[in-house]
């Protein structure tokens, strides 16, 4: 593959690309609502400091009583609000930028004319490529721009830990749009028209995401790894008012005329296999969130907004959370490795497909 042609091709993407009412649109509503989603957690912030700094007075009083570090208001709290709305706007961005980069040139058989030049192949769709990406990480570095710039207006300064953090998180939107961008340029590739490399995009879009989502709810995993172990004894519900329109429920267990000694047993064996299936449940709920760029993304994107808490949920108790955002953050990388690395494949993946269909396939 030579390095001239491919930076030609690589050069005019991404400028048709960064010059294209649709990117432009696309990018203009994501810094907006980027914005004001962060806007709004900025709001909810300070409120959540006042709160913090009144409940900290109040269990000074207390010796020995301290408030958890990872229970402590953070500023990058908003951008895991933000990565709600950026999966959704990231994959729109990301398909829109990729479904017609191949089908538009044979729509306009141009395809044929280019490839009659001496180009090789691989340099165009390596260049394509390359320079879809490049626009991505454009719309990315001016998300994180406008990010920092909100933070400030409202007096926030990050330290060196939240700057990293924050980064990070820029590096895990351009993985999730740059996923979607693959994705539709493979469908790109193998179909004929721009309408049904578009149609077929979304279908495995909205199926992965709706699989992902059915399979990891209460219902679908339980379809799959049948129903939790019954409890030993009588169980039963009962519920007290706590207020003029509010109510706590509670559950309760008794032994059913049961001799105590076996009944402590048998309850013992429940809690085993109680944990035994909500491992298998958890193990199921991981392996098909895999399957969706969007949930691997919100994960990780709430690891790096809240190590503490998304550590602190995983810890045996008695065990202490690091004081540091990313030294709880490395603590996580272990439990997060799998979604990191699917974030990476799922692009390489369809990339790698389409390289291989746009090299082999015979132009007419």
């Amino acid at each position: 593959m030579r390095s001239a042609g491919l930076k030609v091709i690589a050069g005019k993407e991404f400028r048709d690309h960064v010059r294209s009412r649709r990117f432009l649109c696309l990018l203009g509503i994501m810094l907006v609502i980027a914005a004001v989603g962060l806007v709004s957690g900025m709001v909810q912030y300070h409120k959540d400091v006042e709160n913090y700094s009144r409940a900290c007075a109040a269990i000074s009083e207390n010796e020995g009583a301290t408030i958890p570090f990872f229970m402590k208001p953070s500023p990058l709290a908003a951008f895991y609000q933000m990565a709600f709305l950026l999966s959704s706007l990231g994959a729109a961005t990301g398909i829109a930028m990729g479904f017609d980069l191949v089908t538009r040139e044979k729509e306009s058989r141009s395809l044929k004319i280019l490839l009659s030049h001496p180009i090789y192949r691989d340099e165009v769709i390596s260049g394509k490529a390359l320079g879809g990406m490049a626009a991505i990480a454009l719309a990315v570095f001016m998300l994180i721009a406008v990010s920092f710039a909100v933070l400030l207006l409202f007096g926030v300064v990050p330290n060196l830990d939240e700057t990293i953090r924050i980064l990070i998180f820029g590096a895990l939107s351009f993985l999730m749009i740059v996923a979607f961008f693959a994705l539709s340029l493979f469908f790109s590739t193998v179909t004929e028209t721009s309408g049904s490399a578009l149609v077929s995009t979304l279908i495995v879009f909205i199926t992965l995401s709706s699989v992902a989502y059915l399979i990891t709810s209460g219902a679908g995993v339980t379809v799959l790894v049948g129903d939790p172990p019954k409890m030993p004894g009588e169980s039963y519900d009962y519920t007290v008012r706590t207020g003029p329109d509010s109510e706590t429920g509670f559950c309760g267990v008794s032994d059913g005329g049961m001799d105590p000694e076996e009944f402590k047993q048998k309850l013992e064996e429940y809690e085993a296999a109680m944990t035994a299936y909500q491992g298998k449940r958890q193990a199921v709920t991981d392996v098909f969130a895999l399957l969706s760029p969007d949930r691997n993304y919100e994960k990780l994107s709430f690891a790096v907004a809240e190590p503490g808490m998304a550590l602190a949920s995983r810890l045996d108790p008695g065990q202490e959370v690091p004081e540091s955002g990313l030294s709880a953050l490395s603590g996580l990388l272990g439990s997060l490795a799998g979604n990191i690395v699917a974030l990476l494949v799922f692009p390489a993946a369809f990339f790698g497909l389409a390289w291989v269909r746009f090299v082999r396939e015979d132009i007419r």
